[in-house]
């Protein structure tokens, strides 16, 4: 079942967006700060961004979960909400290429999450990110990617509980629920490729990779489609 499938949807606005993706570049820059925990500016830095997120009002977007990650002093985070917090970054490339200020890499490739983050005016006035005017990209560009990115984790999931090939092409082409797409994905004998070998043939560490990245953009994506209102309770079903 896919989780495009009667949904009423209501998708954030432009301004959302903006403030949605400069928290989780805060967010981001948290948990890759906490590998920095013994260096004797680091706890100075992660002060100085929530304060930044003060001064550029974007309070009404963070959730409470992500208040606590980012008031918690540095080297008090567990590996399992550093590693949590430093994937966001995938998210916030989603919703910076959907504000017209970053590409999209491809699904087998992490983002360069400062590259973003500078992108968007990490650390920067309000003026100077993508609130003081922000545009989105058109709607068709969102809803195609977003298909794409279900259609790719479908098959990543299908592939982790029955690792073997199968005949994805003619699978997507007679699928009744979705929408399914492989137009902007790579196919080889039928079946997905990643980065041009066929799933069945991709290295570990490339489809974990893969599937970690897919998995954060995905969500993204559906937040822009609007499934949920808080971030953090958009599922991927898929």
């Amino acid at each position: 079942m896919s989780d495009t499938e009667d949904l009423p949807l209501n998708p954030p606005d432009a301004n959302r967006v903006a403030a949605r993706a400069l928290v989780l570049s805060a967010v981001s820059f948290r948990g890759l700060v906490e590998r920095d925990a013994h260096h004797p500016e680091a706890e100075e830095r992660r002060q100085k961004v929530v304060d930044w997120l003060d001064s550029i009002g974007v309070a009404d977007e963070m959730e409470p979960a992500e208040v606590a990650l980012l008031s918690t002093p540095l080297g008090r985070l567990d590996q399992k909400a550093t590693m949590n917090a430093t994937w966001k970054s995938e998210g916030m490339v989603v919703l910076a290429w959907a504000l017209n200020h970053a590409k999209l890499p491809p699904a087998h490739a992490e983002c360069e999450p400062s590259d973003i983050a500078n992108g968007i005016g990490f650390l920067a006035e309000r003026s100077n990110t993508p609130l003081h005017s922000p545009r989105m990209r058109d709607w068709s560009e969102i809803e195609l990617w977003a298909e794409t990115y279900l259609t790719l984790h479908w098959r990543l999931r299908r592939f982790s509980s029955k690792p073997e090939p199968m005949d994805y092409v003619q699978f997507v082409s007679k699928c009744t629920w979705g929408p399914l797409r492989l137009d902007c994905l790579e196919t080889l004998d039928s079946d997905l490729a990643i980065h041009g070998a066929r799933i069945d043939k991709v290295e570990a560490s490339v489809f974990r990779r893969t599937l970690s990245v897919t998995q954060e953009r995905h969500q993204a994506f559906n937040w822009l489609l609007g499934f949920e209102p808080v971030y953090s309770q958009v599922t991927t079903d898929t």
